[in-house]
């Protein structure tokens, strides 16, 4: 049955648990096999990102996060083609769906349609219940690179607290994140150090489409011939001034969850970004 969440609801819901931030880089194979172990022993949470079910080995998260225009084949939690992908990574509506509701232009009553289990929409553009014009002429270089929105009546939907408030609120920490840090990577980290979660492992962040890991981790067979079979990574994915825009990201990240005592540890150990300690699991 669908069930509409609130970020308090979510609210120190796992304190003081290891949580892990499951990502889709070549790196996170190599720490896979104990993070399974570990999850089906309840000694972690798991929080997976977008489209989770078409890698091999995949931990079942306990959470199910998405950032995603629906852009180079991604789905849309609207989109009715899209339902039979939304019951198997939801499994059936046992998975909680963290959706970023700014970016996917999928209406309520459309994710009502098509989810079966709780669903949590996130702002994560409209600071200060502004629209994205109006905080773009405000401080463009703290809020994205343009005022450009995803989709016509983005701004209508403004009024709740960003996640990037939300994140700063629960750390009081002086300064806040963007609103494009480039990947829905850093809204995984969020939630679990407001799920109260600590430490925080990251797992496969590595961010760089170009280099000898390939694209991706273990993706599968439906997965590379369906799915990403069309993907194809922009040339300046991740890179140039991007690059300088997500450390800025990440530092605040990083420096916020000091604030409350809370450990983010990078289990990939040679990121072109550094920041996170890096950590064992």
């Amino acid at each position: 049955m669908f069930e509409l969440w609130e970020i308090n609801d979510i609210i120190d819901k796992h304190k003081g648990k290891p949580a892990v931030i499951e990502c889709h880089g070549p790196s996170a194979s190599v720490n896979r096999k104990k993070i399974n172990k570990l999850h089906k022993n309840k000694k972690i949470i798991v929080i997976g990102i977008n489209e989770w079910c078409m890698f091999n080995d995949h931990p079942r998260p306990d959470y199910w996060l998405r950032c995603h225009t629906g852009a180079n084949g991604g789905w849309t939690v609207g989109a009715d083609k899209w339902k039979k992908y939304l019951d198997r990574c939801t499994d059936n509506g046992t998975i909680p769906l963290l959706n970023c509701d700014t970016a996917d232009s999928s209406t309520l009553e459309s994710a009502k349609k098509n989810l079966d289990g709780p669903y949590l929409p996130y702002d994560n553009r409209h600071f200060g219940g502004r629209d994205c014009d109006e905080n773009y002429h405000m401080d463009g270089v703290k809020f994205a690179p343009s005022s450009k929105t995803f989709f016509p009546n983005c701004c209508e939907r403004k009024g709740r607290l960003t996640i990037q408030e939300e994140f700063q609120k629960y750390t009081n920490y002086s300064r806040m994140m963007s609103a494009s840090s480039f990947t829905a990577s850093v809204y995984m980290i969020n939630f679990a150090v407001l799920m109260g979660c600590n430490p925080i492992y990251i797992n496969g962040m590595d961010l760089d489409y170009f280099g000898d890991g390939g694209v991706y981790t273990d993706i599968t067979k439906e997965g590379s011939e369906n799915l990403f079979k069309t993907f194809k990574p922009h040339r300046d994915s991740w890179q140039g001034w991007r690059r300088e825009w997500m450390e800025r990201d990440f530092n605040i990240i990083n420096e916020s969850a000091k604030n409350i005592g809370v450990e983010i540890l990078n289990l990939n150990h040679n990121t072109w970004y550094g920041i996170f300690e890096n950590g064992n699991i």
